[in-house]
């Protein structure tokens, strides 16, 4: 019994070495499989943020009621983008502009809303096309 008790702890000992050695000699791998995982969920936050605003573009200003869809959309994008660190540093200025412009409906208007859409759609592609290239220098 005994001599079971110690080949066990031997055989412990010896996969923990394993282990170890395998974490230590592909530790550049294994390192960038985690930047593959956070770039790929950062990417997921970009495809959220961008179904959302063309979401927006389904609703018109001028109407009252399609207005209060348009500032419910706007503070579920204001909420994806404060609460990610990452893109939050990106969007710094766009999260004031849509704050203020939420905060007061008067100062909603068409062309307003066509103007921040396509500047919130053009940073996001600049941030996607950012995030892949970083994506294809972690693969080489």
């Amino acid at each position: 019994m005994k001599w079971i008790s110690f080949l066990s702890n031997v055989m412990t000992v010896l996969a923990s070495g394993i282990a170890i050695y395998i974490f230590v000699s592909n530790k550049d791998k294994i390192a960038s499989v985690f930047t593959l995982l956070m770039n790929y969920s950062q990417q997921l936050s970009l495809s959220e943020l961008k179904e959302k605003i063309e979401r927006l573009n389904e609703y018109n200003a001028k109407d009252s009621e399609e207005c209060e869809r348009i500032v419910n959309i706007f503070n579920e994008i204001l909420g994806q983008l404060k609460g990610n660190e990452k893109i939050k540093s990106h969007f710094i200025e766009m999260i004031e502009s849509i704050e203020n412009m939420v905060s007061d409906r008067r100062r909603l208007t068409e062309p307003k809303k066509r103007a921040l859409v396509s500047e919130l759609r053009e940073r996001l592609r600049h941030l996607s096309v950012k995030s892949i290239d970083d994506l294809v220098e972690v693969s080489k």
